[in-house]
């Protein structure tokens, strides 16, 4: 069994099939979505859809159905957060320095900030002004899960889908689960849980990846800087969009909201914070290492 491995969305992919080896066809299907999923969706790049409304003025625009689906969930964590998960906090990312080049601004540079205000019905999105939307909080699960269609569209029944951690499985081929290590947040090397993944999606996240000094990239809309109580998170849901998504909603959501979280993505969860403490939800299955 060996893993078909590619870079796509800045991160390391691997496609891992029991008893078989991914055709050339598939793979170049697989290689083909990602490649154009980040040309839409990713930030970095100037003409993708994310990015299509920088000089826009205030209005209505349609979007296509597949940034209205994202999006839309985009719009209900906001909801569950209290407004501190906003994908339009790209403004503050960029103001601080967080762009192609990933370098940061004194933290001062945020006090004259403005998140852009948005909503969206339907495939409308009404604007206040000029805006640029980041999704890589949600949007790698989403194209995990569209990868493993494409894997089982092409007759492969069971499989594993790793997009830098976060997971899409079927079971393996004698119906047992994959069994699966969760990190410690910044410790690679320590594992502090594992898992047994069978028709479910595992996401993971932290704050110690993607850090520049005092800041990292995940940023409260609402208050403007990084968020610090949350240092890491994982959880399982039904699918790997669910899980990345829940595992943005651990970061941003006040306590009292996770109860609505779980229940919204169906998901177990377990949350690092920066006391040293964890919080694990009851139905959380992993084995506590």
């Amino acid at each position: 069994m060996e893993d078909f491995t590619f870079t796509g969305l800045g991160t390391k992919w691997f496609v891992r099939v029991d008893g078989k080896q991914l055709d050339n066809r598939t793979q170049k299907a697989v290689v083909e979505y990602v490649q154009d999923f980040e040309n839409r969706f990713s930030r970095f790049l100037p003409l993708s859809e994310v990015n299509a409304f920088r000089l826009s003025p205030a209005g209505d625009y349609i979007l296509s159905d597949e940034f209205s689906r994202l999006l839309a969930r985009a719009d209900r964590l906001r909801v569950l957060t209290n407004g501190s998960y906003d994908p339009a906090v790209a403004s503050i990312l960029e103001d601080v320095g967080y762009g192609a080049q990933h370098g940061l601004a004194p933290l001062e540079k945020t006090e004259g900030s403005r998140v852009s205000q948005w909503s969206l019905v339907g495939n409308k999105l009404t604007i206040d002004g000029p805006m640029a939307f980041d999704l890589g909080g949600i949007g790698k699960g989403y194209c995990i899960d569209r990868v493993a269609e494409i894997v089982k569209h092409f007759g492969y029944k069971y499989y594993l889908v790793d997009g830098g951690g976060d997971m899409a499985d079927s079971t393996k081929a004698d119906g047992s689960a994959w069994r699966v290590a969760v990190e410690y947040p910044g410790k690679p090397d320590t594992a502090a849980s594992v898992v047994n993944l069978s028709h479910q999606g595992l996401a993971v996240s932290d704050s110690f990846r993607r850090r520049f000094g005092k800041w990292h990239h995940l940023v409260d809309a609402q208050e403007k800087k990084p968020i610090e109580k949350v240092i890491g998170c994982a959880a399982v849901a039904r699918d790997a969009w669910a899980a990345d998504c829940m595992t943005s909603g651990l970061f941003f959501a006040p306590l009292e909201n996770y109860g609505a979280l779980a229940e919204e993505f169906s998901a177990a969860y377990l949350v690092f914070q920066n006391d040293g403490t964890a919080i694990v939800s009851p139905d959380w299955q992993g084995e506590l290492l």
